[in-house]
C-alpha cells in the first residue's frame, strides 16, 4: 500500500466511524450559531424597539414595572448591548417582563423559558452531549460528551488527511453534467477546501473546550489560575437609613470600572442584601460576562470587584476560544461564517458517504 492509499482509506474509515455524530454536530452547530438570536426573530413584538436618544433612567422603568406587576419585587434588570432590543426584568416570582427602554412601555410578560428557549436547550445540549435532556440519563450524557470531544478530533485529523487527498487534483469545481457519483465526488472535494480552515478552527476549538485537558493546557501556558469565585457580601444595615436607588449603583460600578458597560443589574431584596452590576469590558464578545461591583445599598461603598481583564488570563484564554468557537469574536461575519461552515460539514458527510458506498461497490 503506498502512503497515499493509507491515508485514503484512514480518511474514509474514520469519516465512516463519525459520520453519524458529525452530521449531528453539524446540523446543531448551523442553529446554535444564531442561538442568542432565534427567540428574538421568533418573538420580535416582545424583543424588538426603535431607538431613542436615551433610555429613561433606571429608577423609572424599575417603578413602571413595579406598580404594573405589585405582586413580586424587580430583582434582575438585564442590559443587551444592541440598541433596538428591551430591557429584561425579573421578578423575584419568576416572571420575566419585556420592557421598552426609551418610553417605558411593558410589551409583554412570561412565565418560565418560552417554548421556542426549551428547543433551543434540546439542541444546544446534543450538540455538547447527544442527550436533549442530560438530566434525565446522566450516565449516557456523559458517554455522549466523550463521543462528541471525539468527534471533533476525528474531523480535525479528517480534514489534515482531506488536504492531502485533495492536493493530487486540486479540484475546486463541480461538474453537474457528470454521474450522480462524480457530481459527489467534486463537491466533496470542492466544498472542503474552501471550509477547510473554518472546520479545521472549529474542530479545533471544540476539542479545547470539550477535552478536560484544553482548560488546564490554557492554564498552564498563560502561568495563571482559574478566576476567583465571586463572594457573598452583605450591607452594613443602617436602621432607618433609605437605600440608594438603581441608578446610582449603576452609576458607582461605572466609575469603578470606567472602561465597562454594565451588563445586569442584581437588586437586594433583603436588609443586609446588597446591589451586584455585572459589568462587560470591551474585550468580552460575548454575552456572557464576568466582571461584577459589588454595592452595599446603604452606603453606596464599592465591596467587592471582579475584573475581566486582571482577574485570570488563562480564563480570557478560554473565553476568547469559545467566542471563536461560537462565532461570537466578531458578531455577524463570523456568526455566519459558522452556521454556514456546520451547514457545509453536513453536505461533506453525505457526499463523504456516497464516496465510501461507491468504492464499498467496487
Amino acid at each position: 500500500m503506498t502512503p497515499r492509499t493509507v491515508i485514503l482509506k484512514t480518511h474514509l474509515y474514520m469519516g465512516l466511524v463519525a459520520a453519524i455524530f458529525l452530521a449531528i454536530l453539524g446540523l446543531t452547530g448551523t442553529i446554535m450559531a444564531f442561538e442568542g438570536d432565534i427567540t428574538h426573530w421568533l418573538h420580535p413584538d416582545l424583543w424588538f424597539v426603535t431607538p431613542g436618544a436615551h433610555p429613561l433612567p433606571e429608577n423609572d422603568l424599575i417603578s413602571i414595572v413595579q406598580h404594573r406587576f405589585p405582586r413580586a419585587r424587580v430583582a434582575v434588570v438585564q442590559f443587551f448591548r444592541a440598541k433596538n432590543l428591551v430591557q429584561l426584568m425579573q421578578l423575584a416570582d419568576g416572571t420575566t417582563v419585556y420592557v421598552n427602554p426609551y418610553d417605558g412601555i411593558v410589551l409583554g410578560e412570561s412565565e418560565g423559558p418560552m417554548n421556542s428557549d426549551l428547543v433551543l436547550g434540546y439542541i444546544h445540549q446534543l450538540h455538547l452531549r447527544l442527550v436533549p435532556v442530560p438530566r434525565s440519563a446522566p450516565q449516557l450524557a456523559a458517554v455522549g460528551k466523550t463521543v462528541v470531544n471525539f468527534a471533533g478530533l476525528i474531523l480535525a485529523l479528517m480534514v489534515s488527511t482531506g488536504l492531502i487527498l485533495w492536493w493530487r487534483r486540486k479540484s475546486t469545481s463541480v461538474n453537474w453534467k457528470a454521474s450522480w457519483f462524480r457530481i459527489s465526488f467534486d463537491t466533496h472535494q470542492a466544498i472542503g477546501i474552501y471550509a477547510a480552515f473554518f472546520l479545521l478552527i472549529a474542530s479545533l476549538t471544540g476539542v479545547m473546550i470539550g477535552f478536560d485537558f484544553g482548560e488546564r493546557t490554557y492554564y498552564g501556558i498563560t502561568r495563571s489560575s482559574p478566576p476567583s469565585r465571586p463572594q457573598p457580601s452583605a450591607s452594613v444595615v443602617v436602621p432607618g437609613a433609605t437605600p440608594i436607588m438603581a441608578d446610582q449603583a449603576i452609576e458607582i460600578a461605572r466609575q469603578a470600572m470606567p472602561n465597562a458597560t454594565v451588563a445586569l443589574l442584581v437588586r437586594p431584596l433583603r436588609a443586609a442584601g446588597s446591589y451586584t452590576v455585572m459589568m462587560r469590558m470591551p474585550e468580552e464578545t460575548s454575552e456572557a460576562v464576568h466582571s461584577s461591583v459589588t454595592i452595599d445599598q446603604y452606603s453606596g461603598k464599592v465591596l467587592n470587584m471582579r475584573n475581566y481583564l486582571t482577574d485570570s488570563a488563562g480564563y480570557r484564554v478560554i473565553r476568547f476560544n469559545r467566542s471563536i468557537h461560537t462565532g461570537d469574536v466578531l458578531g455577524w461575519p463570523t456568526h455566519i461564517i459558522v452556521s454556514l461552515s456546520s451547514l457545509l460539514l453536513v453536505v461533506m458527510v453525505a457526499t463523504g458517504l456516497v464516496i465510501w458506498w461507491k468504492k464499498l461497490a467496487v
